[in-house]
């Protein structure tokens, strides 16, 4: 087994997850990023992206088998993918909630069971979940985004008590906002009811103005950053 240590990063293609590769790349990890579409993700010389659908069982086994069977090892998984789901809950259908979990909660659970027999072999390891301050405070019209979040909470809560035996470690990042190309990605109930449409913009304003006078977003303790 090498002594550099190994990292798994989903969805590094933009934003945060591409600059966290970036930094753990600089500082001697090394590391691996995923992409839906690898060839059309930014390039990070030192950064080897791997196609990679959570939402698909086949993809998640090829892109855990492809990291193992390269470097027989993986010290942390940072699990990132995921998207916002704006609207009303009236609004949004229960397809639209499927999706929303699929990929914010079911993402993460095909991920962690994939990695966690090679983390067990080794008796080591690390899994860092991305959550929000969403799972904490609900946002108005993103409820189901925030149920996904509240979802990841408990699973990540159990799953640390569970792997400690193992010697391995688990830790959840609450981020708040963040300029970054997820808000512009953010997707939209495909039915709007106009009631809702009046009503939205004073809700969000009301939760953005509670946050920023608490500096809710500015309370992250460091040991969630420690990495193996």
């Amino acid at each position: 087994m090498s002594n550099q240590k190994v990292v798994l990063i989903t969805e590094a293609s933009s934003g945060v997850r591409q600059s966290t590769a970036q930094l753990l790349s600089q500082r001697g990890y090394k590391v691996f990023g995923t992409s839906r579409n690898p060839a059309s993700a930014e390039t990070i010389p030192t950064v080897e992206m791997l196609a990679l659908d959570v939402r698909a069982d086949d993809s998640v086994a090829a892109c855990v088998k492809a990291v193992s069977s390269q470097v027989g090892q993986l010290d942390v998984l940072v699990n990132n993918a995921g998207y916002e789901l704006a609207g009303a809950l009236e609004e949004l259908s229960l397809d639209e909630a499927k999706t929303q979990f699929e990929t914010n909660f079911f993402g993460v659970v095909r991920m962690v069971k994939a990695v966690l027999p090679l983390m067990r072999q080794h008796k080591h390891g690390q899994i860092i979940n991305i959550s929000s301050l969403s799972s904490l405070t609900p946002i108005p019209f993103m409820g189901l985004y925030s149920a996904s979040k509240f979802a990841l909470e408990g699973y990540t809560e159990a799953l640390r008590l569970e792997v400690q035996p193992f010697n391995l470690k688990v830790s959840l990042i609450e981020a708040g906002f963040l300029k970054t190309p997820m808000m512009d990605k953010r997707q939209v109930a495909a039915e709007r009811i106009p009631r809702w449409l009046l009503c939205a913009p004073t809700f969000i304003k009301f939760m953005y103005r509670f946050w920023l006078e608490n500096e809710i977003w500015f309370t992250f303790p460091n040991e969630m950053y420690r990495l193996p």
